[in-house]
């Protein structure tokens, strides 16, 4: 008996609080009843309509075997031509040629649907097909972007969130993609910086000279905040409905521009979503609103770095970091690389601290090859990966 009773007054605390949620909710938009009623949340998922074609030589007339080969290879052409579609629709990513094989190897689910138009065989028996293609942006850009951070060699990301929720749920994001994250001393540098003067009055520079300090590429910056929307007390149990949001900006620290933004809130509709405290409330929002902010621009971010727009710089690129130079050494030395057969472009990206040499090597050499030249040059190699060398003159 008693336990019918608890589940009987643990049903009527629901039911009340949805009326209690949903009453506030009918009395905002009352106030609000000119206004155009808010969009359906419903989202089709946006594909690129393309026209390809694909063949296969038919051996010792196996037609099916050769017919399956050509749609393998439509497929590639399909993907092909979407990606080229795709990055201009976002920002117009320079020689992408660097990555679309490792694209090539997951097309197959990118591909939503495939229509043959036609087949037919030529006289040197290649079987061809052509077909229409729906090529879903979103399957293309969870391959393609990590294929391109890959390809900058994990850019440098300095996060620069106050609130503590926002910001390792932002990290953790960014983390998985492959971006290399800036430690920022425990947040010790915020408090050097006020934030909201520098976003209101379009002033970056300290923060850009704070992350130049710690080599970053990008800093991130943004706000995150919640409000009580409305608490209640049931049954002894007081329950609270806390609104949520997390604005998110990131910023080159070369020249201050803003290559990505986003926003997002959150509020509880439902029942379920209260919580106990505000505390858990405001946990719950933010970590939802900053997981959809960041995921919404990591892939952006990787895009315009490799985009002339963004000051990017095209072709195979490979970062060099020189410590112990001085400047006239540094100079030097990129003219010497300039000099190297088969490199394109040398280009000073910043000199720190009269002793701190950073540069981007434009060529056709991988970086361990690059650390060789370096090293005949004088310079002590500290470290290789995929797209930077690190060493001391």
């Amino acid at each position: 008996m008693k336990n019918i009773r608890k589940l009987t007054a643990l049903l009527c605390v629901t039911v009340l609080l949805f009326c209690i949620i949903g009453t506030a909710e009918s009395a905002s938009r009352s106030k609000k009843s000119k206004k155009k009623a808010a969009p359906s949340t419903s989202v089709s998922v946006k594909t690129i309509e393309v026209e390809a074609e694909g063949s296969a030589l038919i051996i010792d007339g196996r037609r099916n075997e050769a017919r399956e080969e050509a749609r393998r290879d439509l497929r590639r052409n399909a993907v092909d031509m979407a990606i080229g579609s795709f990055v201009e629709s976002v920002t117009k990513i320079e020689n992408y040629q660097v990555v679309r094989d490792k694209v090539f190897s997951q097309s197959k689910g990118m591909i939503r649907q495939m229509n043959i138009i036609s087949e037919w065989v030529d006289d040197e028996d290649l079987l061809h097909l052509k077909a229409s293609c729906l090529v879903s942006e979103v399957s293309l850009d969870t391959v393609l972007g990590p294929a391109v951070i890959d390809a900058l060699g994990n850019p440098r990301i300095m996060i620069m969130l106050e609130d503590s929720v926002a910001r390792s749920t932002v990290q953790k994001i960014f983390e998985a993609a492959g971006y290399m994250i800036i430690n920022q001393s425990q947040a010790q540098i915020l408090k050097d910086i006020d934030l909201e003067a520098a976003r209101a009055t379009g002033d970056y520079s300290k923060v850009r000279d704070a992350a130049r300090n710690f080599r970053a590429d990008v800093v991130i910056t943004g706000s995150a905040g919640s409000s009580l929307s409305s608490k209640q007390k049931i049954l002894g149990q007081t329950l609270y409905a806390v609104t949520s949001s997390v604005r998110l900006e990131a910023v080159l620290t070369d020249t201050a521009q803003t290559i990505a933004s986003e926003e997002f809130s959150w509020r509880p509709g439902r029942a379920k979503d209260a919580s106990l405290s505000f505390g858990e409330g405001a946990a719950r929002g933010l970590s939802s609103c900053a997981s959809r902010a960041a995921a919404s621009i990591v892939n952006k971010i990787a895009y315009a770095l490799t985009s002339g727009q963004a000051g990017g710089i095209p072709g195979r690129t490979v970062k060099v970091i020189i410590t112990d130079i001085d400047y006239r050494s540094s100079r030097t030395l990129q003219d010497k690389l300039a000099e190297v057969e088969g490199v394109s472009g040398v280009y000073q990206r910043r000199y720190l601290n009269g002793n701190e040499l950073e540069i981007d090597v434009v060529s056709d050499k991988l970086a361990d090859e690059l650390a060789d030249i370096l090293s005949d040059m004088g310079c002590n190699i500290m470290g290789v990966s995929g797209a930077l060398v690190e060493g001391r003159k």
